[in-house]
C-alpha cells in the first residue's frame, strides 16, 4: 500500500520503529533512516550547494578561472539528487571515469543491478537499504567530482572539517597535556597505574565519537567540556564496555604473530575525534601492547566528517604551527612515528565501497588477508559499527559476535556513540527502559559501546551474557 508522507508517494510505508531482525530503510516512519531521508539529506546537500556557492572565489584561485563551469555543474547535479531523494524516486547508474583501474563505481553499478533483481525494481530511496542508499550518496557526489576536470580534487566538507578540530582546541590542548605528560612518564607507571591509563584513553577515544557532522547535519560541532574530568560523569552512558577484556588481550603475547604486533585502526570522523584517534596510537604504542598502528581513512569526502589522507596531513599541520607547545611535541612525535614506518596511512577503496564487510573475504581477499595480520581491528564509528552488524535491528541483548555474521579476519573492538537504530550486546532490558526514557536515545550520540569480539577458533573475550 502507498501511503503519502508530505505529498511524497512511498510504498508500504509504516508508522512503527524498526522490526528486529530486519534491515533499516525509510519505509518506517519511527526511525533514524525516515528521518534522515526526509530531513537530514536534503538539509546535508543544501549546505553543499551553499559551500559551492560560497567558496567560488577560493575555488577559482586554486583551480583557475574554468572551475566555476563546473561549479555550476555540480550545483544542478546536487540539486537534482535532492529532489530525487525528496520524491523518492529510483536511484541512477554512475558516470564511469575511463581508463581509471582504481575507480570503483562499476562496481557500485553492479550492486545497483544486483539490488534491482533482489528488489524487483530499480531501488527506490526510501524503499531500499538505508545503508545501501545513504552510501550511494555520498559515493555518487565524490563520483561527479573526480569527473571534472578542474575541481576534481576538492572537497566540499574539508571547512567543516578544520571547524571541527579548531572549535575543539581548548579539549584538544588539555588532553594534549595529559597524553605527552603520561608518555613522558611511562617508566614510573605500575601495572594497575598502565591498566588504568588504558581504561581512560579508550574512554577518551569513545567520547570523541560524539563530534559527528553527519549527526549535526553539517552544523558546526566541537569538544566544549573538559575531556579528562567528564570521564566518570560519562561512565553511566557506556552500554557495554569490554575494556577489561581489550587490556587482557592485547597484554598477552600473540604466539601465531611471528613478527611485529599489528593495530589496525579503521577511523571514523576528523577534527576531535581523529585527535583522540592520535591519543589512543601512541599510548599503545608507549606501553608496547601495538609495535604497528595501520590507520585507514576514507579514499572520498565522505559523511561530511569522515577522515581523508588530507585531513591527517592537516591535523599534524596545524599541530606543528600551533602556538601550544603541547601541541607541537605531540605533532613531532606522530611525524616521527610516521617517518620510521610505526605509523601509516592505508588508502583502501573497500570502505567506500557497495558491500558489506561479510563480503569482504569475497570481493577484496588481499585486504581481508591484510587484516587478519593484525592483533586487533579498532572500528570506529557508528557507520562502521552499522557495517559490522549489516545495519540489522538485531534484539539488543545479541551478542556483539553473533551479529558480526562470521566477519572476524582478527578480533574487533568496536568503539561507537550510538547514532542510529542499531545496538547489541547490551544487558536485558536496558533498550527497552532508554526508550520509556527517551523515544530518540538511538540517535543522540548520548550513550557509548565498547565490544570486542575474537578471531577464527580463539576462546571470546566478549563477556556474551553481559
Amino acid at each position: 500500500m502507498n501511503q503519502k508522507s508530505n505529498s511524497v508517494d512511498i510504498r508500504d510505508l509504516q508508522d512503527i520503529r524498526t522490526p528486529f531482525n530486519v534491515r533499516l530503510a525509510g519505509i518506517y516512519k519511527r526511525s533514524f533512516a525516515y528521518v534522515t531521508l526526509k530531513d537530514r539529506l536534503p538539509v546535508i546537500l543544501t549546505k553543499i550547494i551553499d559551500t559551492f556557492s560560497r567558496d567560488k572565489e577560493n575555488i577559482i584561485e586554486k583551480y583557475g578561472e574554468n572551475a566555476i563551469e563546473e561549479v555550476k555543474k555540480m550545483i544542478g547535479f546536487i540539486s537534482k539528487l535532492k529532489n530525487e531523494i525528496a520524491t523518492n524516486k529510483t536511484l541512477k547508474p554512475m558516470r564511469l571515469l575511463p581508463d581509471d583501474s582504481t575507480n570503483d563505481a562499476e562496481e557500485w553499478n553492479k550492486f545497483l543491478i544486483k539490488r534491482t533483481e533482489i528488489e524487483k525494481e530499480i531501488p527506490l530511496w526510501f524503499n531500499t537499504l538505508w545503508l545501501y542508499c545513504e552510501c550511494y550518496m555520498y559515493r555518487i557526489l565524490a563520483q561527479e567530482l573526480v569527473l571534472m576536470k578542474y575541481i576534481k580534487t576538492y572537497d566540499p566538507f574539508t571547512k567543516s572539517k578544520q571547524n571541527a578540530f579548531t572549535n575543539s582546541l581548548i579539549s584538544i590542548e588539555i588532553l594534549c597535556s595529559y597524553v605527552i605528560d603520561v608518555i613522558s612518564n611511562k617508566k614510573n607507571l605500575s601495572i594497575m597505574e598502565t591498566k588504568e591509563e588504558f581504561m581512560k584513553f579508550i574512554k577518551f577515544n569513545l567520547w570523541g565519537n560524539q563530534c559527528d557532522l553527519s549527526l549535526s547535519a553539517g552544523a558546526d560541532v566541537g569538544q566544549a567540556t573538559h575531556p579528562i574530568q567528564i570521564l566518570k560523569v560519562l561512565d553511566k552512558d557506556i552500554l557495554a564496555n569490554n575494556s577489561e577484556f581489550i587490556w587482557n588481550l592485547l597484554r598477552k603475547p600473540d604466539k601465531n604473530k611471528l613478527d611485529i604486533n599489528i593495530i589496525d585502526i579503521i577511523i571514523d570522523n576528523a577534527g576531535y575525534e581523529l585527535f583522540t584517534d592520535f591519543c589512543l596510537a601512541a599510548f599503545l604504542i608507549t606501553i608496547k601492547f601495538a609495535d604497528k598502528i595501520r590507520f585507514y581513512p576514507k579514499l572520498y569526502p565522505w559523511y561530511i566528517s569522515d577522515a581523508s589522507i588530507n585531513d591527517i596531513h592537516w591535523t599534524i599541520d596545524y599541530m606543528k604551527n600551533a602556538s601550544n607547545e603541547c601541541l607541537k611535541k605531540f605533532a613531532n612525535l606522530i611525524e616521527n612515528y610516521f617517518k620510521n614506518n610505526i605509523w601509516t596511512i592505508e588508502i583502501e577503496p573497500y570502505w567506500t565501497g557497495p558491500y558489506d564487510l561479510v563480503g569482504m573475504k569475497e570481493h577484496d581477499p588481499k585486504l581481508h588477508a591484510k587484516l587478519s595480520d593484525a592483533k586487533l581491528i579498532i572500528f570506529k564509528g557508528d557507520l562502521n559499527y552499522r557495517k559490522l552488524v549489516d545495519d540489522i535491528n538485531w534484539e539488543y541483548t545479541t551478542s556483539f559476535k553473533k551479529a558480526l555474521r562470521g566477519f572476524e579476519p582478527a578480533p574487533i573492538l568496536a568503539i561507537r556513540t550510538v547514532k542510529s537504530d542499531v545496538c547489541v550486546g547490551i544487558p536485558p532490558g536496558v533498550g527497552e527502559k532508554l526508550f520509556e526514557e527517551d523515544e530518540y536515545w538511538m540517535w543522540s550520540g548520548k550513550y557509548g559501546l565498547i565490544q570486542i569480539t575474537t578471531a577464527g577458533n580463539c576462546q571470546c573475550l566478549m563477556n556474551e551474557t553481559y
